[in-house]
């Protein structure tokens, strides 16, 4: 598992809540049983799993989901890895939305990797 600061490690948990959040106040604003309803329905509850995970990683809280939860977390997380690049590549260099992006890029691959090393 890389090190990370405390600093650090609260950006990265900071970046989680922004997406969740987010992804809360768009849920609330769509028609339910709709494909991207379900679609962000699924990235709702990895981005819930992975703030999870990073508490369960940096502070000892005890991790309560199950295998296959964290298994679609997984496989949630690794598809927006995908994506997210592309956006990062529309943003100017300083700006607050590229450190935005980063940070959900390093906060994602954290997850990633503790769940392909540690748990699955």
């Amino acid at each position: 598992m890389e090190q990370v600061t405390p600093e650090e490690q609260q950006q990265l948990i900071e970046a989680f809540r922004s997406i969740i959040r987010k992804s809360e106040n768009a849920l609330a604003r769509m028609k339910p049983g709709t494909p991207q309803t379900n679609l962000l329905e699924k990235r709702l509850k990895a981005a819930r799993i992975g703030e999870e995970v990073l508490h369960a990683c940096w502070e000892g809280k005890e991790l309560v989901v199950s295998k296959d939860e964290l298994l679609m977390a997984k496989e949630v997380l690794k598809g927006l890895l995908l994506m997210l690049p592309s956006f990062l590549e529309k943003t100017k260099p300083g700006s607050g939305q590229r450190t935005y992006i980063e940070r959900r890029i390093k906060a994602f691959q954290i997850v990633v990797s503790y769940l392909d090393e540690e748990v699955i």
